[in-house]
């Protein structure tokens, strides 16, 4: 039996996505809770990236950066997924209702989710991956949107593998691997 994954439960169906995948060293619960609170300054890409877009940079921990942008935690299951999404009509909105969010109870031009996921390859090794899944409700939005898409994709790759990268060096320099 296939068990489902948050980023399935909430957006099952999208019209962008991206996803990346890193290995790390160490077990899957101490991944996990250096994962939900990593220091995205860490990264000068990620610092330089965030002040490109015009995002803010005076608090560069994951939880404070989701705060910061109205990005919402939708759900986790303790180690195996973390889950952060928002919705937008004419600007990002958080979520305070998960269910309307999952059932499209909403007027929402625009809905997005990401997700990292934690699978235990093994007790020291840890499989990390982060997706994001943009559904577009109209066919305006999937235009404007996508135009959009092909510019930001790239950047947003780099931010993700950087995270990863992050997640990976913290995880395992905590206890001297690496």
């Amino acid at each position: 039996m296939i068990e489902q994954t948050l980023i399935d439960k909430y957006l099952p169906d999208y019209t962008f996505n991206e996803f990346h995948e890193i290995i790390v060293n160490r077990p899957i619960e101490e991944v996990y809770r250096v994962a939900k609170n990593i220091d995205l300054s860490k990264s000068k890409i990620i610092k330089f990236l965030f002040k490109l877009r015009c995002l803010p940079t005076k608090r560069m921990n994951l939880q404070d950066v989701i705060f910061d942008l109205d990005f919402s935690n939708l759900e986790e299951i303790f180690p195996k997924e973390n889950l952060i999404g928002f919705w937008a009509r004419s600007k990002i909105e958080p979520i305070k209702n998960h269910n309307a969010f999952v059932s499209n109870d909403i007027s929402a031009r625009l809905k997005v989710v990401w997700n990292f996921r934690f699978i235990a390859l093994n007790s020291t090794q840890t499989k990390v991956s982060t997706e994001t899944r943009v559904l577009c409700i109209s066919s305006i939005t999937k235009i404007f949107f996508g135009l959009y898409w092909l510019i930001i994709k790239p950047f947003s790759g780099i931010i993700r593998e950087k995270m990863l990268q992050i997640i990976k060096q913290d995880s395992e320099i905590s206890e001297g691997i690496g």
